[in-house]
């Protein structure tokens, strides 16, 4: 394999520069196990997006890499892969703090959730809530010199039956609750990981490894009144709507707290103790991959994908934003105490027999009360572009000042989309967390 160029200018692809660099390295350090000797990579052209979920900010590549040597493999050696690259466009990268966000995605694989599985009384399981990590050269710095040739590089569930869930946006209950319970499973490794004798360690080691993914220019999503500015709309909305006034006092506490801006967000985002966790960051459909009992086509398993966002702050951090984007008004109304249940069954599943469960149900709306407006933020500005008919204008939104991309925004997705935030208003202020 000497022969392959690596002087970056002759690599004419990104395949060109997986088959050169990344897979010979990976296999060198053992990523593919112990012997295995690089052979080839051949790349895979299908449509990725139903084995890999919407991936707005990053570049995919499918592909199987072929192996030689000592190593136990696969059949005829291949290993199917996925790659992920920081998005081509250097302003989008930018704009989204890509690599930022790939050092955390690193960060979390190679530290993080060896650390929550070391405490599991099944390792193993705690692995399989996310893809296999093979391979990642993220820096710290990936915003210097070749810090676009950063990748990524995980196992394929695909060929295990995994994909993303046909509906865009809103999950069925049966989707949801299973998400919820391996949601659960997550921040429940957490609580081990705090009461197994090196609790402060293991904040500590959270807080100090993951690096700032939302703060751009000392500012919340680049923006001094970024989130008045977008979270504002459902407010609005369901202001206008409220004849009877039924709603004025939560609408005036929800202002309130829009106008505080990243202040704001700081303090959703600050953990506190004992009920803190490590938390993916953004826990919603696009990051879920399920896999379908072939008898009956229902969800039976699922993976979380792109912890990229991880942070240690308050369970309600995950369970706002995935509840709030990805399930319909109806269905919150109709099932969000069996919603509540299912995530602390997904906790009790990973907590140690004979040890009290680390938070109750009152607990989890305690947190939906102080935190609960993250998901509402994230939501206000996601998604009206996921119910938008046509995809977002990317040219624009990295070219156009901070307050023309806020009026973008909220010209996203129309009426319908004023009528969707304005309905988790709503729900936040009919369970008093707004």
């Amino acid at each position: 394999m000497g022969d392959r160029p690596t002087d970056e200018a002759t690599w004419s692809s990104r395949t060109d520069y997986l088959d050169a660099v990344v897979f010979p390295r990976a296999a060198a350090e053992g990523a593919f196990g112990p012997g295995a000797v690089y052979a080839s990579f051949r790349a895979d052209d299908r449509d990725g997006a139903a084995a890999a979920g919407d991936q707005f900010m990053s570049d995919i590549v499918f592909g199987t890499v072929t192996l030689t040597g000592a190593a136990e493999r696969p059949a005829g050696g291949g290993v199917p892969v996925v790659v992920k690259f920081k998005n081509a466009d250097a302003r989008m990268s930018a704009m989204m703090n890509m690599h930022e966000k790939f050092y955390n995605e690193y960060v979390f694989y190679a530290r993080l959730l060896p650390a929550l599985a070391a405490s599991a009384a099944d390792p193993a399981a705690a692995f399989a809530l996310f893809p296999r990590f093979l391979y990642s050269n993220a820096t710290p710095d990936g915003g210097a010199a070749d810090g676009h040739h950063q990748v990524i590089v995980l196992a394929s569930v695909a060929p295990d039956g995994y994909r993303a869930a046909d509906e865009r946006v809103f999950l069925d209950a049966e989707h949801v609750l299973l998400a919820l319970r391996k949601l659960g499973a997550l921040h429940g490794l957490s609580y081990n990981a705090k009461a197994g004798g090196a609790g402060t360690s293991f904040a500590d080691l959270c807080t100090s490894a993951l690096v700032e993914t939302q703060w751009y220019d000392g500012h919340w999503y680049k923006s001094p009144r970024f989130l008045s500015g977008t979270g504002g709309r459902g407010v609005n909305a369901l202001s206008k709507s409220d004849k009877s006034g039924q709603y004025e006092r939560a609408v005036d506490r929800m202002r309130a707290a829009l106008n505080g801006e990243s202040a704001t967000m700081a303090g959703m985002l600050r953990p506190v103790e004992p009920l803190a966790v490590l938390c993916h960051g953004d826990f919603c459909r696009n990051n879920l991959l399920y896999r379908y009992d072939p008898a009956t086509g229902r969800p039976a398993d699922v993976v979380v994908l792109d912890p990229a966002q991880a942070r240690y702050a308050s369970p309600a951090v995950d369970l706002s934003f995935f509840l709030y984007m990805n399930t319909t008004d109806a269905d919150r109304t109709a099932h969000w105490d069996r919603y509540v249940a299912a995530y602390l069954d997904g906790v009790a599943d990973v907590t140690p027999d004979g040890r009290p469960l680390p938070l109750t149900a009152a607990d989890v709306h305690a947190e939906m009360r102080e935190h609960g407006l993250y998901g509402y933020a994230h939501c206000s500005f996601f998604l009206p572009a996921m119910v938008n008919a046509e995809p977002p204008d990317v040219q624009r939104l990295t070219t156009c000042t901070a307050d023309e991309r806020i009026e973008l925004i909220n010209e996203s997705g129309g009426q319908h989309a004023d009528d969707l935030l304005a309905s988790i208003v709503r729900h936040m202020a009919d369970r008093g967390y707004a």
